[in-house]
């Protein structure tokens, strides 16, 4: 018998998408949706790529019972992504310079809340939405 999970449709972009080309044009996802996969049709810098927040922070350990879960971005990480509820293995993360090209025909996924180019670009990049959190119900589809 086959599992009915939509789990993997509504985490992956089947809750819209955005597109930007412009250099400093912050793109933020609906309300309720973050950033979960970001397509390169250009090789293209980000001068933002603002991490979710909702499971990176203070208490990250604690929330998870183990391991934190966070996302790399321009940012600096509040907690390193696998820190150990006893704080003694980490795997360091360190945030993405503005320098950093991505390549055309790169996909990255993660969640974030804010995207926006250093340069601008002839064909920009593609943003697909997902629920803002963790576990979160998508929208009944009709």
């Amino acid at each position: 018998m086959g599992v009915n999970s939509q789990n993997v449709a509504y985490s992956f972009g089947q809750m819209g998408s955005g597109h930007i080309k412009a250099a400093a044009t912050d793109l933020m996802p609906p309300a309720g949706s973050v950033i979960v996969a970001i397509t390169m049709l250009d090789n293209v810098s980000f001068g933002v790529l603002l991490a979710e927040t909702h499971l990176n922070g203070a208490n990250v350990a604690a929330k998870q019972g183990s391991d934190g879960t966070a996302y790399f971005g321009t940012g600096t990480q509040i907690l390193a992504n696998g820190i150990d509820a006893d704080d003694t293995d980490t795997v360091e993360s360190v945030v993405v310079a503005t320098t950093v090209v991505f390549p055309k025909g790169l996909t990255i996924y993660g969640r974030w809340t804010s995207v926006s180019l250093q340069e601008d670009s002839t064909h920009g990049v593609i943003c697909y939405y997902g629920p803002a959190h963790v576990g979160a119900t998508a929208p009944a589809i009709s």
